[in-house]
């Protein structure tokens, strides 16, 4: 790796980000954008070998001689229009054109110095404008030219919502067969129409809002402009504005009425709202109730101003990790709730959240008295814990009180297996979750049950045994690794990268972490990266936190392992959980020796 500081620090005057360039024979620019002849001045009548870094040449070469392929990409520097090198993040493939011997290529570039300070620059830009479209009451659309396609969306707090996204000539061929709209009617929408579709710069229209949006009343008044790159036209854009003297029926979480005035979020009757309308639209979505944990001891502690200073600060934190992929709402006191409907994965979801509970840490990691602030969160998901919002609401309220219960400073993401089913009864009672905390006289009643079905059935009484395990003592993942090579046989959890062999037990210093019974308690792996550089990239892959193993020998070689894996948290385990997994580990370890 070269140390390239001199060319940050050298770097004055116009600074290009982008543009784009096209070789002839020789190496020589044939054409460029406005960006490149900006970037390149006087020397764009030198051949492009002339104009590398000499440590360079080779490299791009090897670029060239692989076009054939397909895009190459690669950093070079360049002699820039002052004759200083500038390091240049390029991407070159071939354009169709061939020169007697010679394939034309076009190379597009960004100034590599630039691209973080560019992108955090856009990133802002991004959410300003957002924020000011949120104020307006107006909608937006945009139709793209290349697909056809119409999207018509508004605002609320900086979260596009869609309205209608359907193809132009779709929506022109329901209108026409229509018979809810007259003639007239249908020849506003062919004004709008042919604007589109012929590109005007500029233009304007007005039509009965029902052709726009279902149901709607009133008249739109429609104003556009083209987008234009490398002279072709690739969007229309432009505002919709309800003209009428009739209001326009709005959500209530659109209107002014919807913003918490102490924290800048939705406020309780808005988010309800806003989730119910989500669920509605019968898609996946991820429903999340956070509270501030030990609130009243922050207030107790420094005064309710610097608590109303948390609060705010908090949902600053959420409204910005979490950004246009869902909405946050103030449910009342210390205590938020997240409406994910942007958020594809449960992995995804896991980064936003630990997101969140590192960045509330941080933001006060300076506190004293050693007073932190730390978050709870309960989770649940649409539809497969609830087919409703009362139902989803109830899971992820569940979740929550778990999450209290186990130490806080988590998140919880419900699952009826591992934290139970709700009470039969619909008493709004928000105990249900720490009354789903499983006692020790049951877990000892269940270690009881799978300790005889082992000694009874073997082998054959480990699936059951495992998913047993989890449910009660709230284990994420177990996994089963057995014979010779020590391969994973059995597991129950939903484990992300799952390690497919223990290699590293056959490292006599990793098996020195075992005690004499065959017990090794793990709480933090980081431990591992220095003396077990690869056991622990596998831990870090599976997202194993902590974990306990139970081994079984034969002689002095291990004949098979039974891990019990938490991901991504610290469970915090009691002595008597622990004791139990140990007792019920070895005897799983053993009969899982004949499996491989």
């Amino acid at each position: 790796m070269e140390n390239i500081t001199e060319y940050k620090r050298d770097a004055r005057g116009y600074v290009a980000y982008y543009g784009k360039a096209t070789f002839k024979n020789g190496f020589i620019f044939a054409d460029g954008d406005e960006t490149f002849y900006h970037f390149i001045g006087k020397n764009s009548c030198y051949s492009m070998l002339e104009l590398l870094h000499p440590s360079d040449v080779e490299g791009f070469m090897d670029i060239v001689n692989h076009l054939d392929e397909g895009l190459q990409c690669g950093i070079v520097r360049i002699k820039d229009a002052d004759d200083q090198y500038v390091v240049l993040y390029i991407e070159c493939r071939l354009n169709g054109v061939v020169m007697g011997d010679f394939k034309s290529f076009d190379m597009e570039f960004c100034n590599f110095m630039a691209i973080k300070n560019r992108y955090t620059k856009y990133m802002a830009l991004v959410k300003k404008y957002r924020e000011f479209m949120s104020l307006s009451t107006k909608m937006f659309f945009e139709y793209t030219f290349a697909t056809d396609e119409m999207n018509i969306y508004r605002y609320a707090n900086i979260k596009s919502q869609t309205l209608l996204k359907m193809p132009l000539d779709s929506m022109r061929g329901n209108i026409d067969a229509s018979a809810e709209f007259t003639k007239k009617q249908k020849g506003e929408f062919e004004v709008l129409y042919e604007a589109l579709k012929k590109g005007l710069d500029r233009f304007g229209a007005e039509v009965d809002a029902g052709l726009i949006v279902s149901g709607a009343q009133g008249r739109y008044e429609i104003k556009g402009s083209t987008l234009y790159e490398n002279n072709s036209r690739t969007m229309a854009i432009g505002l919709i504005n309800n003209i009428d003297a009739k209001e326009e029926q709005t959500s209530y979480y659109l209107t002014d009425s919807a913003i918490d005035p102490g924290t800048g979020v939705l406020n309780k009757r808005a988010i309800n709202e806003y989730a119910v309308e989500k669920i509605q639209e019968d898609k996946p979505l991820y429903l999340a109730i956070m509270d501030v944990d030990d609130f009243k001891r922050v207030n107790d502690s420094y005064g309710h101003m610097f608590g109303d200073e948390v609060l705010l600060k908090v949902s600053e934190i959420m409204r910005s990790v979490l950004d246009s992929r869902g909405m946050v709402g103030r449910f009342g006191g210390d205590e938020f709730m997240c409406v994910f409907d942007g958020v594809s994965s449960e992995e995804e979801l896991r980064r936003i959240l630990k997101t969140i509970s590192k960045h509330i840490q941080w933001a006060y990691q300076d506190m004293k008295d050693s007073l932190t602030i730390t978050t709870s969160v309960g989770v649940a998901k649409y539809p497969d814990d609830g087919a409703n919002y009362e139902e989803l609401f109830k899971r992820a309220d569940k979740a929550l009180y778990i999450a209290k219960a186990k130490g806080k400073n988590r998140f919880i993401i419900y699952d009826e297996k591992k934290h139970g089913s709700l009470e039969s009864d619909t008493k709004n009672d928000r105990s249900v979750g720490i009354k789903s905390i499983v006692s020790d006289h049951k877990k000892a009643e269940v270690m009881s049950q799978v300790t005889l079905s082992l000694h009874r059935e073997g082998a054959c009484a480990l699936n059951n045994a495992m998913e047993m395990l989890r449910s009660y003592f709230d284990i994420d993942g177990i996994a089963v690794f057995a014979g010779k090579n020590m391969e994973r046989t059995l597991s129950s959890g939903r484990y992300v990268n799952p390690i497919g062999r223990l290699s590293f037990i056959e490292n006599q210093a990793y098996l020195d972490l075992f005690d004499e019974n065959g017990v090794y308690v793990e709480s933090n792996i980081a431990r591992l990266s220095n003396a077990f550089p690869d056991a622990h990239k596998l831990y870090e892959l599976q997202e194993t936190r902590e974990f306990v193993q139970c081994m079984a020998f034969d002689g002095d070689k291990p004949r098979a392992v039974v891990s019990f894996e938490f991901f991504n948290r610290a469970p915090k385990l009691g002595v008597t959980d622990l004791g139990l997994m140990i007792i019920v580990g070895r005897l799983m370890a053993e009969v899982s020796c004949g499996l491989a």
